[in-house]
């Protein structure tokens, strides 16, 4: 007759993965800059929404000695607390910014489309 219940090696390897995952689970949600990235994606989207076909999401910036608009791409984030912003300036300039999160301050703004189709910001 075949035994049914795990092994003991088995049993501590299923243990020993639910326990990372938890603890995973645990980190992202703690994490501040998880939470802003995920608040910073609700606004985003509810900005988009309200844009029709012929704009897209600027990002204006005032804390460079100037103000620096962009064409936002992509918003992405490392943890514990950097969000970084792609995108190019009018100009056509390929932009990355590097932003801790509690310097975090910009402007979304509608702006006309720089392609045939509005690009919608793609959250990484």
């Amino acid at each position: 007759m075949k035994n049914l219940l795990p092994s003991i090696p088995d049993h501590f390897d299923t243990m020993n993965r639910i326990q990372n995952q938890l603890a995973e689970e645990a980190r992202l949600r703690n994490n501040p800059v998880i939470q802003v990235c995920e608040a910073i994606k609700e606004y985003v989207e509810n900005f988009e929404r309200e844009l029709d076909d012929e704009h897209e999401v600027g990002v204006r910036l005032a804390s460079f000695g100037g103000v620096i608009l962009f064409h936002a791409q992509q918003i992405g984030f490392s943890a514990p607390n950097v969000i970084t912003f792609y995108g190019v300036t009018e100009d056509g300039e390929k932009l990355q910014l590097i932003q801790h999160v509690s310097q975090l301050n910009f402007l979304l703004k509608a702006v006309k489309k720089r392609e045939e189709k509005a690009t919608r910001i793609g959250f990484i």
